[in-house]
């Protein structure tokens, strides 16, 4: 049986699924448009949908699959997302977890603010102009850097939006976006990129656009994503014009190249509209179900593993990204990390029911962070976390997910450090700051909050 039609067919349901779902929890279930659940369900809509679609309709496959290859990707994917709906929407266990975290922060004064949002451009030129050569720190770094900058913008738009009347934390926000962008011109990653764009929506949700009409508010997000979006396909045309790590001549090169914003329609930025992860999916379905055997919990190994460096333990565990295309033969052209999708991760990880594990996993994790979000919406600290965090939630269900759990476990593990260290200086605060009150339907200014979830 021909597999192009129902790949391609998966893949307008994929597409429009995971967008109408968004939806439907915002303005009918009255959830909250920008969260960690939101991002990752826009990602799958690319990484799911757009990936099945450029498999099935340009037929790019690295494999000879049977119809049974195809079904145990559906197969695997349902039990996914109703794993992911179960856990964050029935699941208690997370619940409960998020209702005793994150009680207290630091308070949110002009020198805290501003402390906080330079330590996170100080660790992005570290990540970039002022690399680290120590072992260890200077991966460390070099990994999460260049995506701290976006928690400082978050940081700084969120507080200038809720005293608008301080304009240190205005001039904060145009100095942080703009040593944000040229910190992520130092690389050809598009994350440190999007990271900078999409916290100017995200912080300008929860301070202000939460509060108002949902037309309104999706209108403006839908413009700024799409100038996001814009712009990322503009830089995608000639990101590669120098591999490896650049320097501040090239960064500045890419800065200009920006500004005159020329639009290309093929390479790289034709790429940016077409996805392999289904590909490699069915490939990792073929390679570690079908005509081999899984690698039990290889994720959990990997991030456990990972702070050893590979110096001290040259056999530690290898990402999934990097060790199947090498295993094939795929490095003649040099470096390659190919995005497995989550469920291609699974079966190399265990199988089909590893699935399930993943979806309870994700959806899990998601709700506890998400419902930090809602019970104080007005804390700027885990919305500065969120923008700093946010490609890589999108991009999660593209995987390699053990190189983007250890990406986001450092994120969060970086943040909570800095806040931790900064309470004995600035002082701390308890939670009940940071509620919502009260309704006043006689004001659309985006300072009237709404009652809390």
């Amino acid at each position: 049986m021909q597999i192009d039609t129902p790949i391609t067919l998966f893949g307008f349901l994929m597409v429009f699924a995971p967008l109408a779902a968004i939806l439907y929890n915002y303005l009918v279930v009255g959830d909250d448009l920008i969260t960690a659940r939101h991002l990752f369900l826009l990602g799958c809509a690319k990484f799911f949908g757009v990936a099945a679609l450029t498999t099935g309709i340009t037929k790019l496959y690295r494999g000879n699959h049977p119809f049974s290859d195809v079904l145990l990707l559906f197969l695997g994917t349902a039990l996914f997302f109703i794993s992911f709906w179960w856990a964050y929407n029935r699941w208690k266990f997370p619940q409960r977890i998020a209702a005793r975290r994150w009680r207290t922060s630091p308070t949110p004064n002009v020198a805290s603010v501003l402390f906080a949002g330079g330590a996170g451009l100080f660790l992005g030129l570290l990540a970039s102009v002022l690399p680290v050569e120590i072992p260890v720190v200077g991966q460390i770094t070099n990994v999460l850097g260049k995506l701290l900058p976006a928690a400082s913008i978050a940081l700084f738009l969120f507080c200038w939006l809720r005293n608008p009347v301080n304009l240190v934390y205005l001039l904060a926000t145009g100095f942080a976006f703009m040593l944000a962008v040229f910190v992520a011109l130092f690389g050809a990653g598009r994350h440190p990129l999007f990271a900078a764009l999409i916290a100017v929506p995200i912080a300008w949700y929860w301070a202000r656009w939460r509060y108002q009409r949902p037309s309104a508010t999706i209108g403006r997000i839908l413009a700024l994503g799409t100038g996001a979006a814009i712009i990322i396909l503009a830089y995608s045309g000639f990101r590669h014009d120098y591999m490896g790590e650049a320097d501040s001549g090239i960064a500045l090169d890419r800065v200009r190249q920006l500004m005159r914003f020329q639009l290309e329609t093929s390479g790289d930025a034709d790429s940016f509209l077409q996805e392999d992860a289904i590909t490699v999916t069915l490939l990792c379905i073929e390679e570690f179900h079908r005509n081999g055997d899984p690698d039990y919990f290889h994720t959990l190994r990997f991030v456990l593993s990972n702070p050893i460096p590979r110096e001290i333990w040259p056999e530690k565990p290898q990402a999934l990204g990097e060790s199947l295309p090498e295993s094939l033969g795929e490095f003649s052209d040099g470096y390659v990390n190919w995005g497995t999708g989550i469920i291609g991760n699974a079966f190399h990880d265990g199988g089909v029911w590893m699935t399930v594990i993943f979806g309870l996993l994700v959806g899990g994790v998601f709700r506890v962070f998400d419902d930090i979000l809602r019970r104080q919406p007005l804390n700027p600290w885990p919305v500065a976390m969120l923008a700093a965090m946010s490609p890589k939630i999108v991009a999660y269900s593209r995987g390699d997910i053990a190189i983007y759990t250890v990406e986001l476990v450092g994120l969060a593990v970086v943040t909570i450090v800095i806040l931790k260290l900064m309470k004995p200086a600035f002082g701390t605060v308890d939670e009940q700051e940071f509620h919502v009150e009260s309704i006043d339907d006689d004001h659309d200014d985006g300072f009237e909050p709404i009652a809390s979830d």
